[in-house]
């Protein structure tokens, strides 16, 4: 895998960034958003996305993620009744031509551009075009012991997710 761009400094996404980092409007506007879902930005093809993962999926725990038109993705939860930091999710461009979903474990976001095979991959999820920007996302509870997989395809418009405990990953399943 390398690291590509989006570990390069940019000034326009600094602003973004720095604007989620000092509760801007947006940023406070974000807050309402606990239910699990995909939030999408309306009147844009590849527009920004907000994924919220919310108690539905980790316990006592909400999860949001914030992906913007230009795939840099930002994180925060909320835990004890507070949100924490937005933080920075480097994309990691995967190099390899075939990758296996299975072997990310951890909190990491890898962007598929060069990838034609992708393995463990929901059986619906048709990976027949080269180099589309679909992102898979691994996230880890805040106790580590249980793991969720979402990929985004490259329109932006089809999710799925996935759950990892005891060592065995579930059947994907479409995410609405």
């Amino acid at each position: 895998m390398n690291y590509d761009q989006y570990d390069t400094p940019d000034p326009h996404q600094d602003q973004i960034f720095e604007n989620l980092l000092c509760n801007s409007e947006e940023a406070i506007s974000l807050d309402k958003y606990q239910e699990t879902g995909v939030y999408v930005e309306e009147n844009a093809d590849q527009g920004d996305l907000l994924i919220v993962l919310g108690e539905s999926v980790f316990k006592d725990t909400i999860h949001q993620f914030y992906l913007n038109d230009d795939n840099y993705a930002y994180t925060r939860y909320y835990i004890k009744n507070a949100w924490k930091p937005w933080s920075n999710i480097p994309l990691t461009t995967i190099s390899e031509h075939s990758y296996d979903c299975d072997n990310l474990l951890g909190t990491q976001s890898l962007l598929t551009t060069n990838v034609n095979t992708l393995l463990n991959a929901p059986a619906e999820f048709l990976l027949n075009t080269e180099n589309h920007n679909h992102i898979l996302l691994s996230i880890a509870s805040h106790t580590t012991d249980h793991y969720v997989q979402f990929l985004i395809a490259h329109n932006r418009r089809q999710f799925w997710i996935r759950y990892y405990n005891d060592e065995t990953w579930s059947e994907w399943t479409q995410f609405i």
